[in-house]
């Protein structure tokens, strides 16, 4: 595979060195592909990506496309769960049917497809679960290309402060994304924070995990507080185990899971449960109803679209955000946009919010750093022992929600900094 990757990046000839047509681009439309996980055991962490992104493209068609072009997702393609099958996919979409851009990657096994789609210039969206999306200036993850694992290691701190977590356990799957996760904090929670690591299992399996063994070892080791680096279906597990063992009343930050239909679905199990997430929290949206107007129109057409179901969901709402990123590199791009001009109007952009959902992302860096300061906002689960349960936002409850601390080795968690200017609900 790496000697058929390397012949074809030698032969690559940029969009804007040939005076062929762009792939995918007709007087009446704009093709676009996606590579999403929707079968197999890791769908339900991705496939509300698809929705996400579909609806803004619903949005933008209503009111006639683009230059009278309609974006149309041609091509959502699956990876069933499978690590062999993105690089496949990414392939196909380029040379078979001739996208114009992959708008959509929501994956955990993008090893293989971001290494062919490094030597393309074809403009590619999508999920950042580890740093394959650093790098190359056509590929656009949302909050930006880069995942600095040290920036969660604060936030860990800061969450184990405010529930008096003083034992804490770390949980993570032997995989690269998820124990890359969890890493620093397992080396700088006590040197830097005074917060004791009782227990850690860095290296759980990603199938068929036994999780009774660990929940035995971490109430011998006193912990108050887990810290989950796992998938929402890890942290589920676990919590069961946690629950068998009579392990309960123990804050749990998780990672992953922030989603109505997860927490209508598993709520037992979801009791005393904190998230941190990277955008604006969707209870905000109705407590402040004038705030977030990008939040708010993203509820109407996720309503619209037939996908209500989902619209209470971090993934669908991060797919919302990498087609409206797109869209913004297509109308910069003209009236007859390559797929090079649209890399260039997106790398020019250093107030990238998403529609207005997030922390802004500087896309004249933001290819090869983090921009400092970090900024997240905190919601819990409430109500899951009754027939109603939600999230809840916790911490910052006013109309700015975010908690942001500087990128350096060593932060004042009691002392968060301003989010950046333009930071929606600042």
């Amino acid at each position: 595979m790496a000697a058929l990757v390397a012949a074809t990046a030698s032969v690559v000839v940029p969009a804007s060195a040939t005076s062929s047509p762009p792939p995918g681009v007709t007087p009446t439309q704009v093709s676009l592909g996606a590579i999403v996980t929707q079968s197999g055991s890791l769908a339900a962490d991705f496939q509300p990506y698809l929705y996400g992104e579909q609806s803004y493209f619903n949005y933008v068609n209503s009111s006639g496309g683009v230059f009278g072009r309609h974006l149309v997702l041609s091509h959502a393609l699956d990876d069933q769960s499978n690590p062999t099958n993105d690089t496949t996919d990414a392939r196909n979409l380029v040379t078979a049917d001739h996208v114009f851009a992959i708008v959509g990657v929501a994956t955990a096994l993008f090893n293989g497809g971001a290494s062919y789609l490094k030597t393309t210039a074809t403009p590619t969206f999508g999920y950042a679960t580890s740093n394959i999306w650093s790098g190359p200036k056509n590929f656009f993850a949302d909050y930006g290309s880069v995942v600095n694992y040290n920036s969660s290691v604060p936030d860990f701190a800061y969450v184990a402060k405010q529930v008096k977590g003083t034992k804490v356990a770390l949980i993570a799957l032997n995989y690269p994304s998820s124990q890359d996760e969890c890493q620093p904090a397992l080396k700088q929670l006590k040197s830097s924070y005074g917060v004791n690591v009782a227990y850690s299992n860095l290296n759980e399996p990603i199938f068929d995990a036994n999780f009774s063994t660990d929940v035995t070892k971490m109430r011998g080791a006193g912990v108050n507080m887990v810290i989950s680096c796992m998938d929402v279906g890890g942290d589920i597990a676990l919590s069961k185990a946690m629950q068998l063992q009579g392990f309960t009343n123990v804050p749990q930050l998780w990672l992953d899971g922030y989603d109505r239909s997860v927490l209508k679905s598993n709520a037992p199990f979801m009791g005393n449960v904190y998230f941190m997430v990277q955008h604006v929290p969707f209870e905000a949206a109705a407590t402040y109803t004038t705030k977030y107007p990008g939040l708010n129109l993203y509820f109407e057409q996720m309503s619209k679209s037939g996908y209500s179901n989902s619209e209470y969901s971090d993934v669908a709402l991060m797919g919302w955000e990498s087609a409206e990123l797109f869209t913004q590199g297509l109308r910069a791009a003209g009236k007859n946009p390559t797929q090079a001009a649209v890399n260039a109007a997106i790398n020019k952009m250093k107030n990238d919010t998403g529609g207005g959902v997030a922390a802004p992302t500087d896309w004249t860096v933001s290819h090869s750093k983090a921009t400092s300061p970090s900024c997240v906002a905190f919601v819990a689960t409430k109500g899951t022992s009754g027939s109603s349960p939600s999230f809840t936002q916790v911490f910052n409850r006013g109309a700015n929600p975010w908690v942001c601390f500087p990128l350096t080795s060593k932060v004042n968690i009691n002392a968060p900094v301003k989010p950046p200017a333009g930071t929606p609900g600042t």
